[in-house]
């Protein structure tokens, strides 16, 4: 007759696998994407800078219902050489202030920097010399808005140190086999 912790065995040591092979999968793919993101605002950094200015800004609602959010979206206006240019930043969404919310209130620094940047107030933006539409701010003061690779290589620390961490647990509670423990599997020859 088989003890219940015998049967459990097997089954934990299968998932404990497949948590292993998935964080190892959230690895590689934060990986990935951070290195990708690093060297696209590696090369935006690198961009030229022009002054523009603002046309109008506010904060746009991005979806309905109950889990209303909303971004900052701002038209900016600038030259580059003789021609003018106008184009759409963003920030990231921000729930609305009605939706309960940790911390609370999540969309008052949004509506500040929005007060803070009227017609006609000058931001200074990099612009892709090969599709002149296409800007990133310099400064990197709007909410939710700046570079991205701080917090992707956060997500990647914590995916890499959990698969480690589990990688670890799974290797010293592996089954020993008996070819380890000094016996063979191979039959005794007569």
């Amino acid at each position: 007759m088989t003890t219940g912790t015998e049967q459990k065995g097997p089954l934990m040591r299968v998932g404990l696998m497949m948590l292993v092979l998935f964080l190892g999968l959230c690895t590689v793919f934060a990986s990935v994407v951070t290195v990708a993101e690093a060297w696209q605002e590696h090369l935006q950094a690198r961009w030229p800078e022009v002054t523009a200015r603002v046309d109008e800004c506010g904060l746009q609602r991005t979806s309905g219902g109950r889990r209303e959010k909303f971004h900052i979206r701002c038209r900016l206006k600038y030259a580059v050489g003789a021609e003018q240019y106008a184009t759409n930043i963003y920030s990231r969404n921000v729930p609305s202030p009605e939706i309960w919310q940790y911390p609370p209130n999540q969309i008052a620094p949004f509506e500040e920097w929005v007060n803070n940047h009227p017609p006609g107030k000058s931001i200074v933006v990099r612009y892709d010399p090969a599709n002149h539409k296409k800007v990133v701010l310099v400064a990197t003061d709007m909410p939710g808005g700046g570079p991205r690779t701080p917090s992707n290589v956060k997500i990647l620390e914590v995916c890499a140190g959990g698969f480690l961490v589990l990688l670890t647990i799974a290797r010293i509670t592996r089954p020993r086999s008996l070819s380890g423990d000094g016996y063979s599997s191979m039959p005794l020859s007569r």
